[in-house]
């Protein structure tokens, strides 16, 4: 299958080849090319991010791709075939690469990376690879690539307005049948809508959403349908598991049952999150979003755009727990999400049908960055200004952004502490937020996720000096939990000596252990308990550890990439991250 790669000299892998193709030959045929033909492998940061994302969703259909990874990334680096280029933003990326010579981008038709590629349409002549199943495709320029294999249209099921219709309603004490011939018992009516009723059934597992009549079009059943052949079964996202029949005709799906309450009744002023959660800190809400962020980058991963992205639409049980919820209601593919919320949406795409355009990344992109300020701001929307319009709609329309990156004007920020927030940010957050929000520029999805990584890890590290930043609202006096810093860093620093300590028993046990062997194994994989610390030990993505890689691993730039660009790929997680 890659017999045409074989003629490169480098390849940029992208990330949607791992997680696509990490349970199959083709992924171990691809491992051996780079092995055997001694190829450059390039990757940016979005790369490693969006793997992280996949890990902490634990999803079981992925229990491949961590093992596959782990044996790729081991090899290049062996190898030192391995380069990174550090950002996280397409057009950057493809401006660092573009005078590699001999080089191919590798993808998929799916990938969030290809997607980007057809909405930025860049001028990039390079050669690039489709993947797929049967085969790979190479197009030798970004322009090539989306006039030879265009997008699909919107479906024309969008346009259907038909109803699948049952004669009877399924209730409480009737069964319902899946598409697999599996048989649920309706039990308890757990909650009601205007779409539909939702059930307990006689497995714990799952749930039962059955629509009320008038609800299932053509366009609806068939989303449904691709969301459960995409076997998502995280229970993070209540996404359909099995499609349900009463009497022969679809009436609805089952899924998994989230916990908590939604982040609209959490993230709604000083007043109901310290009421909910009287003892979070900073570092919380922090964790909330950055746990959600990567739960929508799976989603883009998956070929899915949320759509209708707001505070209602999530449960949270805990700062490292959510739910997505509603997500029937979603855009897989070119089935369209026919729904929105118009404050967390693009003004560029009000007044439009939304069930008449397929959304892009980058209409999603405004929609994590609103998500990114309602969040850190415990409710409050970018655009909610004091002394300002009449309607939120106008504020938004003439992006009037109350806040200034010097913080020399704070006329127009509401009361509450918000600008204390707004001052404790970090500056590269300000940054974005400010663009965004001010002067309409767009941040991809995981550049949103990058930053607010980094934030997380200065909060976990306790960098900062002063104690306020670690507040839910800095500088005011509700009643709040708050930080010792001097005490919390001597704590951590004792742990840090502690760890430091049983590393260098360990390695002197080694040592020891060593020198009584008189026949040590040769060969290219050694034993960590032999040799001491600079032995072979392999690398792993989803380690707890933090640990400097060999200089025996670090990646030979290309003459065509500056060394300010790449250094030594580092995918150990620490405790930090």
């Amino acid at each position: 299958m890659f017999e045409e790669l074989g003629n490169y000299l480098s390849i940029v892998l992208d990330y949607s080849v791992v997680l696509e193709f990490s349970n199959g030959v083709w992924f171990d045929e691809l491992t051996n090319l780079f092995e055997d033909k001694g190829i450059d492998c390039y990757i940016d940061d979005t790369f490693k991010i969006l793997h992280k994302c996949v890990v902490q969703q634990q999803d079981p259909k992925d229990v491949y791709v961590q093992n596959s990874m782990r044996s790729l990334i081991q090899g290049l680096m062996a190898t030192n075939t391995l380069h990174v280029v550090h950002t996280c933003n397409t057009e950057y990326f493809l401006e660092q690469i573009k005078d590699i010579r001999m080089c191919c981008i590798l993808t998929t038709r799916k990938g969030i990376f290809t997607k980007r590629l057809y909405e930025k349409a860049p001028d990039y002549k390079g050669d690039i690879a489709i993947m797929t199943p049967s085969g790979i495709k190479i197009f030798h320029s970004v322009a090539e690539m989306i006039q030879e294999l265009p997008m699909p249209q919107i479906s024309g099921l969008a346009k259907n307005n038909t109803f699948i219709d049952c004669d009877g309603r399924a209730s409480i004490d009737d069964m319902v049948i899946s598409t697999e011939g599996d048989r649920f018992i309706l039990e308890k009516r757990l909650s009601g809508g205007a779409e539909g009723m939702v059930f307990t059934t006689n497995n714990p597992k799952y749930v039962a959403k059955i629509y009320h009549k008038g609800v299932i079009t053509p366009l609806r059943w068939a989303k449904l349908k691709k969301l459960t052949e995409l076997g998502i079964t995280s229970s993070s996202f209540c996404t359909p598991q099995h499609l349900l029949y009463f009497r022969g005709v679809p009436i609805g799906y089952t899924m998994f049952v989230g916990k908590g309450t939604t982040l609209s009744n959490v993230f709604d002023g000083p007043d109901a999150i310290l009421e909910r959660y009287p003892d979070w800190t900073r570092l919380d809400v922090v964790e909330t979003l950055l746990s959600l962020i990567g739960k929508y980058l799976y989603l883009h991963m998956h070929d899915i755009v949320a759509g209708d992205i707001q505070l209602k639409n999530a449960l949270i049980y805990t700062s490292s727990t959510q739910y997505l919820i509603d997500m029937d209601s979603v855009q897989v593919g070119n089935l369209p999400c026919p729904v929105g919320t118009e404050e967390f949406t693009d003004p560029k795409l009000w007044g439009k049908d939304f069930a008449g355009f397929v959304r892009t990344l980058e209409d999603e992109d405004y929609s994590i960055a609103m998500l990114v300020f309602s969040i850190l701001f415990c409710g409050l929307h970018p655009y909610a200004t004091r002394k300002g319009a009449e309607t939120l709609r106008e504020e938004i329309l003439n992006h009037n952004f109350p806040y200034t990156l010097d913080n020399s004007d704070k006329e127009h920020i509401p009361l509450g502490g918000y600008d204390h927030i707004w001052e404790y940010l970090p500056e590269n957050l300000r940054v974005m937020l400010y663009k965004t929000f001010r002067e309409g520029k767009s941040y991809e999805a995981v550049c949103w996720r990058a930053a607010v990584q980094e934030y997380m890890n200065n909060l976990e590290n306790f960098v900062y000096d002063d104690p306020e930043a670690y507040k839910l609202f800095p500088c005011e006096d509700y009643k709040q939990a708050t930080v010792n810093v001097e005490e919390v860093r001597a704590k951590l620093q004792a742990k840090l000596d502690a760890k430091k300590a049983r590393e260098e028993n360990i390695a002197a046990k080694a040592q020891i252990e060593k020198k009584s062997f008189g026949n040590v194994p040769s060969g290219r994989y050694v034993s960590s308990n032999v040799g001491g610390s600079d032995s072979y030990r392999p690398v792993r993505f989803d380690d707890e550890e933090t640990a400097a890689p060999s200089a025996s691993f670090a990646a030979a730039p290309a003459p065509s990439v500056s060394t300010e660009t790449l250094k030594i790929p580092v995918f150990l997680k620490s405790s930090s991250e």
